[in-house]
């Protein structure tokens, strides 16, 4: 050390041959250089000390059984979309309702609300509320509800302080065994790239996002650099495990920059780690060095163990690790992620139906990394979203505000969380329980949607009759049969989040429920249909002859005598079965003027006999 420090004080001394006063001066000179960088780029006095009340939010259960007490909690935000303890308005509490087969208003819908309520709050503020243990509300409250009527209803909630009315999302009262569920299946924290311990990642998406589900999904290659992370973080995750009440999933991230990532889920209480799964990453030995290495692995774990694993592309379009559709395996890969902080997968980013874009697009003209060109392809999968949130706030994430910096708790020594403009996103699964074997059979079968940030509406889509799940491949008679397309949703009435800021920045006195629905067909825009009010079924026929969809030898790059799907690629592929096998593919996209967007889908329509197809999975 001492040898050291004479070398460190003779480099200093030649690099700055000075005595006396003008050394010092030059030594506080280099101590301040780089302390005043950083605070350039990490200090914001706003984020400090701005914790002042701004908006509610109103999170209420998706589906209830008629006259079924449910919990639903109030939250105060500030203008960083984070819980502002200082908030002390006065709530009261009313409901909007709606008939389920009409969409015509109710007047009168027979419940049991709770009274008028005062929080009590904070005397400072803080940048994690929800961590207080004052005794006070510090922001957020639940409360306890009932509605008896059948129908869509909406919690309005009126606040003394911001002298505003909030909705809640939709609440689907009906008596049917089936459940919608939300969750956030893609996310890190401190144990490998992002920011908060396990404790605080399942802590905040179960009881601040108030998800259902939730998969904390290291990635590998740095998550075993830490001593006994791994065991670790499996205790976490199956300790947080609440079935009935919140369902947690073991996750680990395949990161190959060369054929895309993919984040795999297990429905058990073990993930393999010997070998642990990760790619190849600054020389590491004993990597899985492309995802066929990744699928054996995948088959020798769920073979010895009897558990089962799904394998979720993620960020398909972003140019530094896009996704290698070469290497699709039917068993695993059943779903891919449309959106999430990196932005929008369901078109390239050039292409005119891509209305969000995404993060570090490849050049205009790249094809064959998209959802829609994969399902072009004959890919079978559906859409859901997560949040990639690497901010230590899973089902909600902040990053894209101005609370990036790095004095935001929870802290992060990663600059992960500072090149995500976008919200992350929330999966919703239709179920019949909230446990890891109900929500993980229904990614299996696809029985999903998705929305574009923390948003929750109500969305069901079906084509003669047959609704999305399983292989969601409907039969008709001959490829001039009508093919009647039905559309529900109804919206949330939340502020939506934004691009590059956060949700109260443009949140207007009432919720704007102007929306478009948007029927796809084999990667093209086939309807739009305008929906002005926060209820709307909508039905579409569709009598074009059913003709498939191909990608075909036009998109392929050719190198070196060999078709590949993109200049990205690396495995050579066969354009002939690059298709859908004479299969139309529709899937729908909700387009809120506020900005929020909502998938479903696809369904796949084949001509022969009519009838839907099972899954043979």
């Amino acid at each position: 050390y001492r040898q050291f420090k004479d070398k460190l004080k003779e480099k200093l001394a030649a690099a700055f041959p000075l005595s006396g006063e003008p050394r010092k001066a030059a030594a506080i000179v280099l101590f301040l250089i780089p302390v005043a960088l950083w605070a350039s780029v990490n200090l914001d006095f706003a984020v400090i000390f701005d914790n002042k009340p701004r908006l509610l939010w109103v999170h209420a259960p998706s589906t209830v059984a008629p006259g079924e007490e449910f919990a639903f909690q109030v939250q105060c935000w500030d203008r960083f979309e984070r819980i502002s303890a200082l908030y002390r308005g006065t709530v009261r509490f009313s409901l909007e309702s709606y008939d389920f087969a009409t969409g015509e208003p109710l007047a009168q819908a027979e419940a049991l609300l709770p009274p008028a309520y005062t929080f009590s709050g904070s005397s400072r503020p803080s940048d994690m509320a929800y961590m207080l243990t004052n005794g006070k509300d510090n922001g957020r409250r639940t409360f306890e509800g009932r509605i008896d009527t059948p129908g869509i209803h909406y919690l309005k909630v009126t606040d003394s302080e911001t002298e505003r009315t909030y909705y809640s999302n939709p609440i689907l009262v009906w008596d049917n065994p089936t459940r919608i569920y939300w969750g956030d299946i893609h996310s890190h924290g401190s144990f490998s790239d992002g920011s908060g311990t396990p404790a605080h990642q399942f802590f905040y998406a179960r009881h601040v996002a108030a998800l259902d589900f939730y998969a904390l999904t290291e990635h590998g290659e740095i998550i075993q650099l830490g001593k006994d992370r791994v065991s670790r973080y499996i205790e976490e995750t199956n300790r947080a495990n609440r079935p009935g009440e919140f369902v947690t999933f073991l996750g680990i991230e395949y990161t190959n920059h060369k054929t895309g990532h993919y984040t795999c889920i297990f429905d058990g209480e073990r993930l393999p780690v010997d070998p642990l799964i990760f790619a190849p990453y600054f020389g590491l030995g004993g990597a899985l060095q492309t995802p066929d290495d990744l699928w054996k692995v995948l088959d020798d774990f769920t073979e010895a163990t009897g558990d089962a694993a799904l394998a979720l592309p993620h960020h398909t379009v972003v140019e530094r690790f896009m996704q290698d559709w070469s290497y699709y395996h039917p068993r695993y890969v059943k779903i891919a992620e449309v959106t999430s902080t990196h932005g929008d997968n369901l078109y390239e980013p050039d292409h005119p139906l891509s209305y969000r874009g995404s993060t570090f697009p490849p050049p205009p003209g790249t094809k064959g990394c998209s959802i829609s060109a994969a399902l072009q392809m004959g890919l079978q999968l559906s859409l859901y979203a997560s949040s990639d949130s690497h901010d230590g706030h899973p089902g909600r994430d902040l990053s894209r505000t101005r609370t990036s910096v790095g004095h935001q708790r929870p802290f992060t020594y990663w600059w992960t969380r500072f090149d995500k403009p976008y919200p992350g996103g929330l999966t919703a699964v239709y179920a019949d329980e909230l446990s890891r074997r109900g929500i993980f059979t229904a990614l299996q079968n696809r029985q999903i949607y998705a929305v574009s940030d923390y948003g929750r509406p109500l969305l069901f889509f079906t084509i003669n009759g047959t609704p999305v799940g399983g292989n969601s491949i409907i039969k008709v008679n001959g490829r001039e049969a009508p093919r009647e397309i039905r559309v529900i949703v109804a919206q949330d009435g939340a502020p939506a989040a934004a691009t590059d800021h956060s949700a109260t920045s443009g949140a207007g006195p009432q919720p704007d429920w102007n929306a478009v629905i948007e029927i796809h067909k084999n990667g093209d825009l086939l309807a739009s249909i305008p929906v002005t009010k926060p209820f709307a079924a909508v039905s579409y026929v569709d009598t074009e002859p059913v003709t498939g969809a191909a990608y075909g030898p036009d998109n392929c790059v050719i190198k070196e005598g060999a078709y590949y799907i993109n200049h990205y690629s690396g495995k050579p592929v066969d354009p002939a079965v690059l298709n859908t096998g004479g299969k139309d593919f529709y899937l729908v996209r909700v387009v809120g003027a506020n900005g929020r967007h909502a998938y479903i889908g696809p369904l796949w329509v084949e001509a022969g006999q009519g009838h839907a197809a099972a899954d043979p999975d």
